[in-house]
């Protein structure tokens, strides 16, 4: 059994100072336990706190002072004289010329910067035989580093050694007596969410657990908990847990939404009454509002819509919607998304108002004017269908094409010259596209008889672009 001096000999000597580590080595310990943290000159630190409050005759968070700021302050609270902050280094320097422990020829640290670069700095200094210690704050396995370390080609002959460590969400759960099994887990920290897709994971779990950010915290959680109606779930939120100034607090969205927390902290929500969302079944042609414009036949819809794969909290795009009759079919079936329909004719876009209103279609957002300079303004979306595009088909692909992410997208298209255009502009963003006909035929009375109207023949293409 080794014995660790945790923070130095702090039971006698100020914690985490060159002090209380010297005496550490010097009492016979085999090994010390320390807190790093990164100052905003990008030194590396020992302090337990991110603040300096507790430890120090100063006050702030590390992050935001420099190492000269804090050698202002004498970090002795418990004996007499003056204490520095220690660095990292010296720490290294020290241990390795006074205890032999470690065997370095030299030790080197660096603030990490852009991941790609951080990366490429690793790569270079694993190639020359030297080791690398990366240190993050909690469970590199959740929603940290560890994956973007993986997808990047760079690490694909690294042997890596993985120490978890204990992060906010297990920390939040223990102080509110919540297990994590039956938990979703989910980050707005740097990701992009959506109100609608917020809404609909609560609205299908028990709880909830979520990495907040600063725009992103608990009072926009409960906020968007009021704006679905979603009133008895419960709101908990944590920030600077495990410290001496930990917040704690736990409420209803109403009482949630008007609570301020740090920008690093982290909520739980909990639905005593999760539920399924089932999607409405499709529409028949003769329940909207048509008048005299094009519009794309039930028939054709479902199998338009079965390409899609719409998912509840879904962002879609309705390029050359016409009546409306695929975005109304759309926002139906994704309660917790958006739909933005985009049509150039005047009397269309009053008919696409028309059927919103007669379906209560609020989560559909109508556009007129020309298909490229309009969705260049929206979104970005997860799902696309384009039913016209105005002989602006290239310019439209090239916007979506311009996305960081995979855009799934649909088009249906009718004539000659349309089918032709959207085989060789697909050849070249997604060339194993795929591509069916669908033709629909009516039956009709003739006297005693029935014979088949056989409408034209519809491509329908798909594609990930």
């Amino acid at each position: 059994m080794k014995n660790l001096a945790h923070r130095g000999y702090s039971a006698k000597y100020p914690e985490n100072t060159m002090e209380a580590f010297i005496k550490a080595y010097e009492k016979g310990f085999d090994g010390v336990e320390t807190d790093v943290h990164l100052t905003k000159d990008g030194v590396l630190v020992l302090i337990h706190d991110e603040k300096i409050n507790r430890t120090s005759t100063g006050k702030g968070y590390v992050k935001d002072l420099t190492i000269q700021e804090l050698r202002q302050y004498n970090y002795c609270y418990k004996s007499y004289g003056h204490y520095d902050i220690p660095i990292l280094e010296e720490l290294c320097q020290d241990v390795s010329d006074s205890a032999s422990v470690l065997q370095h020829d030299s030790i080197s640290f660096f603030a990490m910067g852009k991941i790609k670069d951080t990366l490429e700095q690793i790569g270079k200094i694993l190639s020359e035989g030297h080791d690398v210690v990366m240190a993050v704050s909690g469970d590199p396995l959740m929603y940290s580093l560890y994956r973007t370390i993986c997808n990047n080609p760079i690490s694909e002959n690294w042997d890596m050694d993985i120490i978890p460590g204990v992060g906010s969400l297990q920390m939040l759960g223990a102080a509110f007596g919540e297990t994590m099994e039956d938990a979703l887990i989910i980050s707005v920290h740097g990701r992009a969410k959506t109100a609608g897709s917020i809404a609909l994971a609560v609205t299908e779990h028990p709880k909830v657990f979520f990495l907040c950010s600063k725009e992103q915290g608990p009072a926009w959680l409960s906020r968007i908990m009021l704006d679905y109606q979603l009133d008895d779930v419960t709101v908990c939120a944590g920030a600077n847990l495990s410290y001496e100034d930990e917040i704690l607090a736990s409420g209803t969205p109403a009482e949630m939404v008007k609570k301020e927390f740090p920008s690093l902290c982290v909520a739980m929500i909990k639905n005593p009454s999760p539920r399924q969302i089932v999607r409405p079944c499709f529409l028949s042609d003769e329940d909207f509002e048509r008048d005299k414009t094009p519009m794309t036949k039930e028939e054709i819809r479902i199998l338009i819509l079965h390409k899609m794969k719409l998912h509840p909290d879904d962002v879609v795009w309705d390029v050359g919607a016409g009546t409306g009759s695929v975005s109304i079919e759309c926002a139906r079936q994704v309660p917790f998304g958006t739909v933005h329909s985009v049509e150039r004719s005047e009397t269309a876009v009053k008919l696409i108002y028309k059927n919103k209103e007669k379906f209560s279609a609020d989560n559909l957002t109508v556009y007129e004017g020309d298909a490229a300079e309009t969705v260049a303004k929206l979104p970005e979306p997860d799902k696309v269908f384009i039913g016209g595009s105005g002989k602006e088909m290239s310019q439209i692909l090239e916007i979506i094409a311009a996305f960081p992410k995979k855009i799934k997208v649909v088009i249906s298209a009718v004539t000659i010259e349309t089918i032709a255009e959207t085989n060789e502009l697909l050849g070249k963003y997604a060339p194993d596209f795929d591509v069916i006909q669908a033709t629909v035929g009516r039956g009709r009375k003739i006297g005693s008889y029935h014979i088949m109207d056989t409408n034209n023949p519809v491509m329908i293409f798909t594609a990930y672009i």
